[in-house]
């Protein structure tokens, strides 16, 4: 939970920052495809969390329908890449079971308890620790265009272990 709050944090910065025109850093287009079961999803973000945070900066994406992706590191527009260096790489997506339901609805269905997150992919892939994805090196000269293939084994699980939502309680009453 902890990696999902970091990652939508890092994607809320980037879609705030992405309005610049420059930036500090020299950054190299980097570009990608992201299968799950050997088909592509839509709306994966793509995090490329540098090994070592004193040699580069976060980069991230989300991926289109075919699967593919275009990095942006914060300060930049959308797709124009990320600091050369060696990254571990992180995916996540997710919705919750509120998604869609008009505000009534919602606040009715949890004003005393909040929505249930439904993975629509393994949270191991959120982690560099249990991701199982070698770290990759972009590089200034290199053509950097990476190729994930992502498994959906653990997401039944990762989605049984998400505590339903509390049922209603009413008040107590005082004696």
């Amino acid at each position: 939970m902890k990696h999902l709050i970091t990652i939508t944090l890092f994607i809320v910065a980037l879609t705030i920052a992405g309005c610049g025109e420059s930036s500090p850093y020299k950054v190299v287009f980097v570009s990608g495809t992201v299968m799950i079961d050997g088909a592509p999803m839509e709306g994966v973000n793509v995090i490329f969390s540098p090994v070592n945070p004193n040699e580069g900066h976060t980069a991230g994406g989300t991926t289109d329908a075919k699967g593919n992706f275009k990095l942006t590191t914060g300060g930049l527009k959308a797709g124009k890449g990320a600091v050369a260096g060696k990254y571990n790489v992180l995916f996540e997506k997710s919705t919750n079971e509120g998604f869609g339901l008009s505000s009534e609805e919602y606040n009715k269905r949890y004003s005393f308890s909040s929505p249930r997150i439904i993975y629509q992919i393994p949270l191991k892939y959120s982690s560099p620790s249990t991701a199982g994805i070698e770290p990759v090196s972009v590089e200034s000269g290199g053509k950097n265009d990476f190729a994930f293939a992502l498994s959906t084994e653990g997401l039944e699980k990762d989605n049984a272990q998400q505590q339903e939502p509390a049922a209603p309680t009413k008040p107590a009453r005082e004696k």
